[in-house]
């Protein structure tokens, strides 16, 4: 089956440039990566446009990345782990941030109103 063959080329094209990229790095240019791994690049750096399958002359123009996520369960465990503490550490900043800023208004309030009360004293 030839078009099983050209799949399992290009999943190992994929799987083989991603091993070599951080994870920072691969989240950022996962398109890049993947495509470069599976087009490779001309003699100028850039991407080429095609990849033809020399065992039958069949050629690949494009690639659709539909999901992106790891194999391993251990690795996805993790990952799924690290989003998560993420998501948390940056909801606990902006509730601090939130409380912060309610503070120091509280505090403007109350100066204004003993001002308020001081300016009505003077003035009484």
């Amino acid at each position: 089956d030839f078009v099983g063959d050209m799949c399992r080329v290009i999943a190992s094209r994929g799987r083989g440039a991603v091993a070599t990229q951080s994870f920072a790095d691969f989240h950022r240019q996962s398109a890049r990566i993947i495509r470069t791994a599976v087009f490779g690049t001309d003699d100028d750096g850039r991407v080429k446009n095609s990849f033809r399958f020399a065992a039958n002359n069949l050629l690949v123009t494009n690639v659709d990345i539909k999901a992106v996520e790891p194999t391993d369960t251990k690795t996805r465990d993790s990952l799924q782990k690290s989003v998560q503490m993420a998501i948390e550490i940056t909801t606990e900043s902006q509730e601090a941030t939130a409380w912060q800023e309610s503070a120091r208004k509280d505090q403007e309030a109350k100066g204004k109103l003993e001002r308020q009360k001081l300016g009505d004293k003077v003035e009484a």
